[in-house]
């Protein structure tokens, strides 16, 4: 029997069959959360690309506007109770996402502080991060 080379192509082929499978063999009632967050772990994972290529538009925008036009700004945004690992992965979101960078978190880790290369409205990025980021990332890992 052969087997083809390792390649992205063949893994998401691979993946899709075995979930196929899985999901026909197993009764209904019998097969858990793991159905559930493959389906969250695919738009998590294209609400983030989305996000991606819209922060690079905005980048590009910033660019090529005066700076003075641009209001950097610090935001305190106020977290839910996140496991270390849901922690450092919504920081390296944020900062992986262009025009933001994750500076700190308060002691008592209920704030994470942001920097933003341009906030028009403090509330509406707040709401942008807890809404987006933080409300899917949750939706995946619990």
């Amino acid at each position: 029997m052969a087997i083809g080379p390792f390649t992205p192509t063949n893994f998401v082929i691979g993946f899709v069959l075995a979930y196929i499978t899985l999901r026909l063999c197993i009764p209904k009632e019998m097969r858990g959360s793991y159905y559930h967050k493959v389906g969250r772990t695919a738009r998590f994972s294209f609400f983030v690309l989305v996000e991606l290529v819209i922060a690079n538009l905005k980048m590009a925008y910033y660019t090529m506007s005066p700076l003075r036009k641009l209001k950097p700004g610090v935001l305190a945004v106020p977290l839910e109770e996140l496991s270390d690992t849901e922690l450092t992965i919504l920081a390296n979101l944020i900062t992986l996402t262009p025009g933001t960078l994750s500076l700190d978190v308060a002691a008592d880790r209920s704030i994470l502080f942001i920097h933003f290369m341009h906030v028009e409205d403090p509330d509406e990025m707040r709401r942008e991060i807890k809404e987006g980021f933080e409300r899917r990332l949750l939706e995946v890992t619990r």
